[in-house]
């Protein structure tokens, strides 16, 4: 199929993640690269931006201000939800402006404007093509082995909770107990990401226990137990909501860490100190993980290879992870049809209940999501952040 002469516009819904503005980096950068495409459009507040068609010209942005995309937190399009999509008038929209590709940064909260959209051009006469490029740091979405975003968020998380732990030890007493709260999280894929901080080979090092919703009061007391006698210390990782074993959901009012700070409390004699990580800190992109940057940059690349070299529409990019040791992964699509609402689910077998603690097959799934490092501008001493003009 012939590649359409016209415009390029990028969208950004849903919640951010870290590499959000690399894609948007990538793709202003890479589309340039084909002569069919005239001008880079972004909407800067979403779908309701673009009922208004208030664009902002990518294309025309200083090279600076999109180098410094890097390392930017959030959502330099900004992330605004939309639930009524007016598909008639988005589509009028396109045609106006000769929108001919759109890319769509979002992540599970996307797919049903994606495919809207898609299906409305589809039965139209304009001809048009959509991709969606997915990011969650949740790693929420199915039919992709993991989704852009979580390794550098899984590396964030574990740096902090190897930072934290560290230097809340340098001053305990033997015996203690310090709880880390991921506050206002019941993801379990982020919840084990802080045990990513704990080096394997290391049976001393922390975090020691980690407990995923399903929480039982005998099994938790009795591992703090066998830790201390250990290990003279234990570190408990957790998110704010528990079930019990009945699959009842456990009065937290305060949060689970407060909660297990009153077992702790009437079980162990000892120093407690519990510690909250909360949403705002964890959009740091001082973190970034270099296989998450290269990933998203490969995404983007078979992005606009199926959209404007391809004549291909209506696909989600997704990442198919190669078997053996070696981690590899393969760039490939699926089309909307087949994306499934549904979240993926943490596999039961990679957690070990009795143990409260994680199965190898998790860090061997993990571990290669949050290698390498990126360096990111800064100026004066501080992080050089980019803002679209």
């Amino acid at each position: 199929m012939e590649e359409l002469q016209g415009n390029v516009l990028i969208l950004q819904i849903g919640r951010p993640t870290v590499v959000t503005n690399v894609i948007l980096a990538a793709l202003i950068k890479k589309a340039l690269n084909f002569n069919c495409v005239e001008e880079i459009y972004g909407c800067i507040g979403g779908i309701s931006k673009l009922l208004n068609e208030q664009f902002v010209d990518l294309a025309g942005q200083q090279q600076k201000n999109i180098a410094n995309l890097l390392g930017t937190p959030g959502a330099a399009l900004k992330s605004i939800h939309c639930n009524n999509v007016e598909v008639k008038k988005i589509a009028e929209v396109f045609r106006k402006h000769n929108i001919r590709y759109l890319f769509v940064i979002g992540d599970e909260s996307s797919i049903d404007t994606c495919k809207e959209l898609n299906e409305f051009v589809r039965e139209s006469t304009y001809d048009m093509r959509i991709i969606l490029i997915p990011t969650s740091d949740r790693n929420r979405l199915q039919l992709t082995d993991h989704c852009l975003g979580y390794g550098s968020m899984a590396k964030h998380l574990a740096t902090m909770a190897k930072s934290i732990i560290t230097n809340v030890q340098s001053t305990q007493t033997s015996g203690a107990i310090t709880i880390l709260e991921l506050k206002g999280c019941d993801n379990e894929w982020l919840i084990s990401s802080l045990a990513l901080a704990r080096l394997r080979k290391d049976s001393h090092d922390a975090p020691h226990l980690a407990i995923l919703s399903n929480f039982d009061e005998g099994t938790f007391v009795k591992n703090v137990h066998q830790t201390i006698r250990d290990l003279g210390n234990c570190v408990i990782v957790l998110g704010d909501k528990l079930i019990s074993p009945k699959k009842e959901s456990i009065s937290t009012q305060n949060g689970a860490g407060e909660y297990i700070k009153l077992i702790s409390s009437a079980n162990f004699d000892v120093q407690i100190d519990l510690i909250s990580l909360h949403d705002w800190e964890l959009t740091a992109c001082m973190t970034l993980s270099e296989i998450d940057v290269i990933e998203s940059e490969l995404c983007v690349q078979k992005a606009l290879d199926l959209a404007i070299a391809g004549g291909i529409s209506g696909k989600m990019i997704s990442l198919l992870r190669a078997d053996g040791n070696k981690y590899s992964t393969e760039v490939s699509c699926i089309d909307f049809e087949n994306i499934s609402d549904k979240r993926k689910e943490f596999p039961e077998s990679w957690y070990l209940y009795e143990n409260m603690a994680f199965d190898i097959s998790f860090f061997k799934y993990a571990m290669p999501l949050i290698a390498g490092e990126v360096k990111c501008a800064y100026e004066n001493g501080l992080p050089s952040f980019a803002r679209l003009k």
